[in-house]
């Protein structure tokens, strides 16, 4: 069961008034430097020497400040930074009873605050003291407690911004989703959801959350959102996410001819923001004619001869975007953009995916294995729909169920929550006025409610014949449903020599 937020934020309490501890301690620093220890004797000054590691990323922290305070009403200081090895030296320490600690933007981008140690200088020996940024392990059990053997899950954490002013949003959620697979009286998957509320700084934090698996997350504050993206969870560990929003004129909906805007749970959104990059493959080379989009607006687009895209008129904050390539897996980048600003990203398409290779047809064998569908027939009577073989569909390269649909004249595909896409049918406007105009889908015969998560249910090596008639006329009589026509998808073995 995962803790509730509150008791989150209760057990960070403790890390967070050390972080303010510290902060005072700077501004004492600045006022009285390192300079002002010209009071004491100069032959009991020693050097504070150390090191700073960041167990959480296991490497030694460069660029923090270190500062030594001295115990009591005056609060005198010194500081130092550390090098890239992460040690540094502070000379000219007096002998007596000191607070020591650190700062670094990486502790101000987790919400994480260090608890300062105690230090006794003495003698002519120079004091040594190793600081170090919580490991994920030690954060973890800070702000989910002790965790059962075994138990995988991760803690999620980070702040909630506004996308253009950077401003904390407290009260704002990070709404986190992944499907489990659940066993009742039947195996069927479900999707969980789970909000976590900002405090007032715009913090969050969610212990929890399943490594293994697709996990999509975005934030939230009343009707204004992020984009979604795709989270990989660390096994056993602690994530850092921040999120951007849009709010008001950062994203505003699209006015779509097709009418996505006004189905149920799609809203199509753009603004003045922009991302540049190039796309290359794992080898550093560019790649020409990669497919380019933003989830969540209705912006695309295709890489150069030098692999450079740009996409504009784009909603700002956390947003996610999606390049496609024959041949390799899809990838997701995570982009905060923000309003009349261009930000620059490297897409890098590393996972080769397996494509349908050319195969050839063999009409009897064919024909036994799914003319039971009536594929065939309809196929041969030419009438008004479109038919497409396990041939044709090899032909396209496709790596998922989408990459056919979007090919088929007449069908046009709006990117969606959790990464689906809702089917519309461009052809039926003509007979349905209303700009909602959803082609029925049926697999082996059966209608499906909705194409929710069809890509997950439907591989393109699992299809053998798709046929698609953009409204009622032609359609089998069986299969005709409304004025957005039909998609009929049929699936079996493949065809063989």
């Amino acid at each position: 069961m995962l803790p509730h937020p509150g008791a989150l934020l209760a057990r960070f309490s403790v890390l967070a008034v050390s972080a303010a501890l510290l902060a005072a301690l700077h501004t004492a620093a600045l006022a009285q430097d390192n300079q002002q220890s010209g009071g004491a004797n100069a032959t009991n000054l020693v050097t504070v020497s150390g090191t700073v590691y960041d167990s959480l990323a296991g490497k030694p922290l460069a660029d923090a400040l270190v500062q030594v305070v001295a115990r009591g009403e005056n609060a005198r200081a010194w500081s130092g930074t550390t090098r890239a090895d992460g040690s540094f030296e502070i000379p000219g320490v007096p002998h007596g009873l000191f607070i020591v600690g650190f700062m670094h933007p990486s502790l101000d981008a987790l919400g994480l605050g260090v608890e300062p140690h105690t230090l006794e200088v003495r003698g002519d020996t120079p004091a040594a003291i190793n600081l170090a940024i919580p490991s994920a392990p030690t954060i973890r059990k800070i702000l989910c407690g002790t965790t059962q053997p075994g138990d995988s899950s991760a803690l999620v954490l980070g702040f909630i911004r506004d996308a253009d002013s950077g401003v904390p949003l407290g009260g704002a959620k990070a709404v986190f989703s992944w499907t489990e697979l659940v066993v009742t009286k039947g195996i069927h998957t479900e999707r969980r959801q789970i909000p976590v509320k900002a405090n007032d700084a715009g913090w969050y934090a969610l212990c929890g959350v399943p490594s293994d698996g697709e996990i999509a997350a975005r934030a939230e504050l009343g009707d204004e959102a992020s984009g979604y993206i795709q989270v990989e969870v660390p096994v056993n560990g602690v994530l850092h996410r921040d999120f951007s929003i849009p709010r008001g004129s950062a994203a505003v909906a699209v006015v779509d001819s097709a009418g996505a805007a006004n189905i149920s749970g799609i809203r199509l959104r753009h603004g003045s923001a922009s991302v540049t990059g190039v796309v290359r493959n794992s080898h550093g080379q560019p790649l020409h004619g990669a497919q380019l989009m933003v989830w969540g607006s209705d912006v695309t687009g295709s890489s150069g001869d030098d692999g450079s895209f740009t996409l504009s008129d784009l909603p700002s904050g956390t947003q996610s975007l999606e390049a496609r390539y024959v041949g390799y897996a899809p990838t997701r980048v995570t982009v905060d953009l923000v309003s009349n600003q261009t930000r620059t990203v490297t897409v890098t398409l590393s996972e080769r995916t397996d494509v349908l290779e050319q195969v050839t047809v063999y009409g009897k064998l064919n024909r036994r294995r799914i003319d039971y569908t009536g594929f065939l027939e309809r196929r041969k009577s030419a009438g008004s729909g479109r038919f497409y073989t396990r041939a044709d569909i090899a032909e396209m390269h496709p790596v998922d169920l989408t990459d056919i649909l979007r090919r088929v004249p007449g069908l046009r595909l709006v990117p969606t929550s959790y990464f689906d896409y809702t089917i519309l049918s461009s052809r039926g406007l003509t007979t349905n006025p209303t700009g909602t105009c959803q082609p029925a889908l049926y697999v082996d015969g059966a209608r499906l409610i909705d194409d929710t998560g069809l890509n997950g249910m439907i591989r393109p090596g699992d299809i053998a014949a798709i046929e698609v008639y953009a409204g009622p006329a032609g359609a089998p009589p069986q299969y005709s449903d409304g004025d957005c026509g039909s998609i009929l998808i049929w699936t079996g073995p493949q065809p063989g020599k």
